[in-house]
């Protein structure tokens, strides 16, 4: 910690003696002059704003506290700035989601994994979005990160085929949520088929975070053996598909396989960096940050923007 500093001559021979006013006095034991410390906005403003959105107080209760009316504290808050992500580039493997609020969205690249001992932040990125994700979203969140410094060693998103082939094209290997992947399965399959092929193809998928890409594969191709026949079956009326369920489940995990296991490829094991197999590592924690939201509810959009870009930029774990 910097000693400090006289202002008269910067001797470090200094002492508190006081407050007087609510602010600080100082003596200086070499020149013997004493001076009361200098008034600081931000400083201020910043103690106000965190009681404000992180400790959730109201505008009324801080008002109180200060000893302010309640139009001044407003203005004060009106004034807050979110501070800047401070930036360690390094290589990262990404997990990259958008979550949404009333008509509007927040688009969030983390590395999951930051070392916070070492001052790497777990927030890269983040990016208000007028309207649903697009590609386009994702392709300027990568650009900048890369912009930044970092090397993206892989990302993991929850399966959107326009990201995923973007993503590949530029050489970043994709990790597609296994998560999301099981979701689409309970969909198509419920969580308690009744049909027998139903049953194993779900058995199948419920080994996804224990197995590998190789045993994995020889399962599906096993079950497409002893059932394909059924899966292509015809409703004689309609011509349609008669389990037409079913063949989207097995199409999304043979279309995804390849896609499902890349946290385990080689190439990988040897960065000693850690992919996320899911993306529930951002999912729980736009949880956390909504719940920071409640005591809030209300106020204008636009403060609600400030109020999670601050808990954004300020994040570290």
């Amino acid at each position: 910690m910097r000693a400090k500093r006289c202002p008269y001559f910067y001797c470090i021979n200094v002492k508190r003696i006081g407050v007087r006013n609510g602010r600080q006095r100082y003596y200086c034991h070499d020149c013997h002059k004493s001076w009361t410390a200098k008034v600081r906005p931000k400083r201020g403003l910043d103690r106000l704003w965190d009681q404000y959105a992180f400790d959730g107080l109201t505008v009324k209760s801080l008002a109180k506290q200060c000893k302010k009316s309640v139009s001044c504290i407003r203005m004060q808050l009106q004034t807050y700035t979110p501070p800047h992500i401070i930036q360690k580039p390094r290589t990262v493997a990404l997990i990259m989601d958008v979550t949404y609020f009333d008509g509007w969205g927040i688009l969030v690249a983390i590395d999951p994994y930051a070392n916070v001992r070492f001052g790497e932040n777990l927030v890269l990125y983040y990016a208000v979005l007028e309207h649903t994700e697009r590609t386009v979203d994702y392709e300027v969140a990568t650009d900048t990160i890369e912009s930044m410094g970092y090397s993206i060693l892989a990302v993991t998103i929850d399966g959107r085929r326009g990201v995923r082939t973007m993503l590949e094209a530029r050489g970043i290997p994709v990790q597609h949520c296994q998560f999301h992947q099981l979701m689409s399965m309970t969909r198509c399959l419920t969580k308690k088929p009744r049909l027998t092929q139903n049953i194993e193809l779900r058995a199948i998928a419920l080994t996804l975070a224990r197995t590998d890409e190789l045993a994995f594969g020889d399962a599906l191709a096993d079950w497409y053996n002893k059932h394909g026949r059924w899966l292509k079956q015809r409703d004689p009326v309609t011509k349609r598909y008669a389990h037409e369920r079913t063949r989207r489940a097995y199409f999304s995990l043979a279309r995804n396989l390849e896609h499902l296991f890349t946290y385990q490829h080689d190439y990988i094991q040897k960065s000693g960096i850690k992919v996320a197999n899911t993306t529930s590592p951002l999912d729980g924690r736009f949880g956390v940050w909504k719940d920071r939201l409640i005591p809030h509810r209300g106020c204008s959009k636009q403060r609600t923007i400030t109020i999670l870009c601050s808990l954004l930029s300020r994040t570290t774990d």
